[in-house]
């Protein structure tokens, strides 16, 4: 079969050379003819730069969005002056509620204005709260202290365990939330949160006052341990663990220490943190009041723990690893006493002494 090389195949009937040019009724200027080599392009206007249509001839104008006139800005104003506030807005009334004798405003409504307006204090509000973690540390606190809870955040793992709990909190319709593994640990700002992060309210302690009148009154054996120059708040929570398993009445630190119950030392206490008290003491002759004898744990000293033993009644003085007992408080103190060993360390850390001496304590008053 053969074919003629010349001939072209049928195509598309294409429009001849003269044929007008499509233009949209939006283009600017008319459109030049395009040739065979070059491609057809439509010039639009773009929509942003179109114009709105303009108003039919029985509507009236109307003012471009957001434009007011002067009139109607001084007719607004007087409107909004003359209405009464919103319900969103107005102040609640103030309240004046019968105050005791020589209590101002302040004090007795914090976290209020003088009109009883409520505002908002971060800082009043990390005083009275603490954010602990830990799961001996919750467990106990939903224990002893349920209605302090303010919130908890929990693994998903501890949802069968804490179901109880739950179940109260849900009937005191207080916050709770399954969360994941890192939130917590954000939350905590550790990782050592065991699954479960919980915020509450913080437990009042006794002032020096109300403790010392109390140990007049108690009778048989009774223990006091007083810290100096101790802040590290791994051994904090450990010695809690351990005046609480010997039955120790009270801990005792420096007005001016920065220990506090913290989250960390909840979770090292593992459900102490609370079943003690804790108290501030201002200086050695405070701690004299008490009349009770003041023991001091030395590296070096007139007594022996194992020889001589404790008193059933006493207030016993730890320091810091390193440097120990200042001066001042072992040149007051009644005895020093020594924990006996191999002399092949300097010295126990501080939490491992308490625990040793209570021991010895409890083993020889209250066994």
């Amino acid at each position: 079969m053969s074919y003629d090389k010349s001939a072209k195949p049928p195509g598309r009937k294409r429009s001849a050379p003269d044929a007008p040019v499509y233009r949209h009724p939006d283009a600017g200027a008319p459109q030049k003819p395009t040739s065979k080599s070059e491609p057809r392009v439509t010039e639009r206007e773009p929509v942003w730069a179109r114009k709105p249509p303009g108003p039919s001839a029985d509507q009236a104008p109307t003012r471009p969005f957001g434009a007011r006139g002067a009139e109607d800005q001084k007719r607004s104003t007087a409107q909004r002056s003359a209405a009464p506030n919103h319900v969103w807005s107005a102040k609640p009334p103030a309240r004046s509620p019968e105050l005791p004798p020589n209590v101002s405003a302040e004090d007795a409504f914090p976290d209020e204005t003088a009109t009883g307006e409520k505002i908002f204090d971060r800082d009043a509000q990390r005083r009275r709260e603490v954010r602990i973690f830990g799961r001996s540390a919750c467990l106990a606190v939903a224990r002893d202290r349920a209605s302090a809870i303010r919130k908890i955040y929990y693994a998903r793992e501890r949802s069968r365990e804490l179901a109880p709990v739950l179940e109260r909190l849900a009937a005191a319709r207080v916050g709770f939330r399954e969360v994941g593994n890192d939130d917590l640990s954000k939350l905590a700002a550790s990782q050592h949160h065991e699954g479960i992060v919980c915020d509450l309210l913080r437990k009042p302690q006794p002032a020096f006052e109300e403790l010392a009148s109390d140990v007049s009154r108690e009778i048989g054996p009774l223990c006091l341990i007083a810290l100096e120059g101790v802040g590290n708040p791994h051994n904090f929570g450990a010695i809690l663990r351990s005046v609480v398993h010997f039955g120790v009445r009270a801990v005792l630190i420096p007005e001016d220490s920065t220990l506090t119950l913290a989250g960390a030392v909840y979770r090292v206490a593992e459900g102490a943190a609370e079943r003690v008290d804790i108290v501030r003491y201002r200086d050695v002759q405070q701690l004299r009041s008490l009349n009770l004898p003041l023991i001091a744990a030395a590296t070096s000293g007139d007594q022996q723990l194992y020889r001589d033993g404790v008193p059933a009644r006493a207030v016993m003085l730890f320091g810091a690893e390193g440097a120990g007992l200042s001066e001042g408080l072992l040149s007051q103190s009644d005895h020093r006493l020594q924990i006996p060993g191999t002399g092949k360390v300097d010295s126990l850390n501080v939490a491992q002494a308490v625990a040793v001496v209570l021991g010895e304590w409890w083993r020889g008053h209250q066994s």
